[in-house]
């Protein structure tokens, strides 16, 4: 049985052909979304920022942000592909220079916590046997006190999630169960997940029923997943970020007419992304339904709990 995460599972549920043609046919596209390479060099910025302070040194937030800009030039290219043509590269560049700024401000001089990995991988069996083996890789993995643990993970994402929707989340849900295996003084493991175009700091905890309900849930899909026969393509809104709609039945004749009627523009060339931009107003929060634990470092105020929204990444601005 392979390797399963997060990723690969919530690829089968989003669309069972998607699924084929990354995991099965192992298609390779050359392209990706501006959303994720967003994400990468915020996530970059901030993987750099801690391994500096483990080193006793601090950066100041000019030198993060021109390392940004100056990371986001060097990578920024035609095959970053911009899906929402109402937003330039400039748009999300500037997005990402606020959340880096936010982040700093909030939580400047970093001493709330320890270090204890970056990017850090974690594997672990759902079961007994050892036979459902899943991986994943932790943003920052802290240490609050004794026995006392983070699993941070940072999020670009323009929309704030409810509470239902963080009870829900898998991906912290099997890193937490990574962490207690390896830490065996865990006693209480937090997870957090930093909002950062909103600059809100969410925070939730897992029952042990919950994670054995997480448990079993995919151990049920990764049984359905490997009894498959068939992987039908999946229509959704979602279809306009998959690297495959060329090819797939459902999408590529509208793919076609797209390309004939406009072309996939570049995402904006590399020296635009060097000029400064007015950090404008960060996105407004929808109104929201469930209630979220919510934590603002060093600021001493309660911030809004999160808005329902999708969990996608293809959501972003």
């Amino acid at each position: 049985m392979p390797l399963y995460s997060h990723s690969r599972l919530s690829t089968f549920e989003k669309c069972p052909l998607q699924y084929r043609y990354r995991y099965i046919d192992r298609i390779r596209r050359d392209v990706q979304g501006i959303e994720a390479f967003l994400g990468n060099q915020v996530h970059g910025v901030l993987e750099f920022l801690y391994r500096e302070l483990r080193e006793g040194r601090c950066p100041s937030i000019d030198h993060l942000i021109a390392r940004f800009n100056n990371s986001w030039a060097d990578a920024c290219s035609e095959r970053i592909r911009i899906v929402k043509k109402e937003f330039t590269a400039e748009h999300y560049r500037a997005v990402g220079e606020r959340c880096i700024a936010g982040y700093y401000s909030s939580y400047h001089p970093f001493d709330q916590d320890t270090t204890v990995g970056l990017e850090e991988r974690v594997q672990l069996s759902l079961d007994p046997e050892s036979r459902y083996q899943i991986q994943g890789y932790i943003d920052r993995l802290a240490r609050i006190g004794e026995g006392i643990y983070a699993i941070h993970d940072y999020k670009t994402s323009s929309s704030l999630p409810s509470d239902r929707m963080l009870r829900r989340d898998r991906q912290l849900s099997f890193y937490e169960m990574g962490v207690r295996s390896c830490y065996p003084d865990a006693r209480e493991v937090r997870l957090v997940w930093h909002y950062l175009a909103f600059d809100q700091t969410l925070i939730s905890r897992r029952t042990t029923a919950e994670l054995d309900e997480h448990r079993r849930r995919s151990i049920q899909l990764i049984d359905t997943i490997e009894a498959a026969t068939d992987h039908p393509a999946k229509e959704s809104a979602l279809c306009r970020w998959c690297d495959y709609r060329d090819i797939c039945p459902v999408q590529r004749d509208q793919y076609r007419a797209e390309m004939a009627a406009a072309g996939e523009g570049p995402a904006g060339p590399p020296e635009a992304a060097r000029r400064t931009l007015p950090a404008g107003d960060l996105p407004a929060p929808t109104s929201h339904g469930g209630a979220v634990a919510v934590h603002r470092a060093r600021s001493g105020r309660t911030k809004r709990s999160g808005a329902p929204a999708e969990a996608e990444q293809m959501s972003l601005f």
